[in-house]
């Protein structure tokens, strides 16, 4: 089989890794997604253990597709009668790009008569749909006139894990804490810090993957109701990753925040994780970690934009360049919209172009040489 899983822009090397991990054969990486091959029971293994993916969809096709009746013809040629239950609705989705099938309504038009006709065997023909129904969710990506046809195994995205029932205002998505995470070097014998907590995502998201926690333990996909696909490989999947995780070793991850609701909603969360005996919560003012010792790894999301309310950004960021310079074994990073380049030095720090919803951002993280 083969599979694509769609991520958020800047991650794509994070994914790699991930799919490579698990068990993924045969990639090849492009803007926002990755093509993989493998058994049937990747597709199970994917959905449980991706951090950093938002998606894992199975490839039905891929083709040049130039025209409208090309379009159809290569939809027409898929045995639908096998996807599609009986009464399912069909949720068509696109994207095109550099091509020459640009209407997005039309490429849907297509696509879902196409379907309709095949399982019907007649173009006039309606399909019932009935809303009790787990709708089967399919999405048509053309880049360059090649359509890659794709159908959704996880159902909700993979950044849902279930255990961040409250969250704050502009709160970070965990597939993108859990790729910052990964980004910034941290080893999980060293201390880790996120004095701009929130709902306390970031700390969560390493709690997990220092204790091999996969992401999708305890959460529900669209593939495990396919009728043609068998359920057996997401039981063990998900008995297979609660086997691995680690019970039997002390982390010292801290997080902190100067709101105090945010500080109950995170450990809150981390309850609900399953991590809240390997974080550390506090209500902490950032401006004091400027006069203390701190070591090993700091990634953070700290207010910028939307998020900024009554901070004055420039004196918050040079107290943040401040505590990076001052504690040089400190390494790891901060995600922003923020110039926080003025406030460093070029040969010290690298930026990575991310985004954080819909916002530009750039995860700075410090270059630091670690002791092997």
């Amino acid at each position: 089989m083969q599979f694509f899983i769609t991520c958020t822009p800047g991650v794509e090397s994070v994914l790699k890794k991930e799919i490579e991990r698990i068990g993924g054969t045969d990639l090849v990486v492009s803007d926002r997604g990755i093509l993989c091959s493998g058994p049937e029971s990747l597709m199970a293994e994917l959905n449980v253990w991706i951090r950093t993916g938002n998606r894992v969809y199975l490839v039905l096709v891929e083709k040049k597709t130039r025209t409208f009746d090309e379009l159809f013809d290569t939809i027409s040629a898929v045995d639908w009668r096998k996807y599609i239950p009986k009464d399912a609705p069909i949720i068509v989705d696109a994207v095109s790009v550099k091509s020459e099938l640009e209407s997005i309504p039309a490429i849907q038009k297509t696509i879902k008569k196409a379907i309709v006709t095949k399982i019907t065997g007649d173009r006039e023909s309606i399909l019932r749909e009935d809303d009790k129904v787990s709708g089967i969710h399919i999405f048509a990506l053309i880049r360059e006139n090649i359509l890659l046809l794709l159908l959704d195994t996880s159902g909700e995205p993979l950044h849902k894990r279930g255990y961040r029932t409250e969250a704050l205002e502009a709160p970070i998505k965990e597939t993108l804490a859990a790729a910052l995470v990964m980004l910034s070097g941290w080893r999980y014998k060293e201390p880790f810090l996120d004095p701009f907590c929130g709902s306390g995502t970031i700390a969560i998201e390493a709690a997990m993957i220092a204790r091999n926690i996969a992401p999708g333990i305890d959460r529900h996909f669209a593939g495990e109701y396919f009728p043609w696909y068998n359920v057996d490989y997401f039981t063990q999947a998900k008995t297979q990753a609660k086997a691995k995780i680690i019970t039997d070793r002390k982390y010292t991850i801290t997080a902190s925040d100067t709101d105090a609701e945010a500080v109950k909603i995170a450990e809150n969360n981390a309850k609900r994780a399953r991590v809240s005996d390997t974080i550390q919560f506090s209500r902490k003012d950032f401006k004091e970690y400027t006069s203390e010792y701190i070591s090993g790894a700091l990634v953070s999301n700290p207010p910028y934009g939307i998020r900024l309310k009554d901070y004055d950004l420039d004196l918050l960021y040079k107290d943040i360049s401040v505590v990076f310079t001052k504690n040089t074994s400190l390494f790891g990073g901060i995600i922003t919209s923020y110039d926080f380049g003025k406030h460093t030095r070029p040969d010290l720090w690298k930026n990575r172009k991310l985004y954080n919803g819909n916002e530009l951002c750039y995860f700075y993280s410090k270059k630091f040489e670690k002791k092997v």
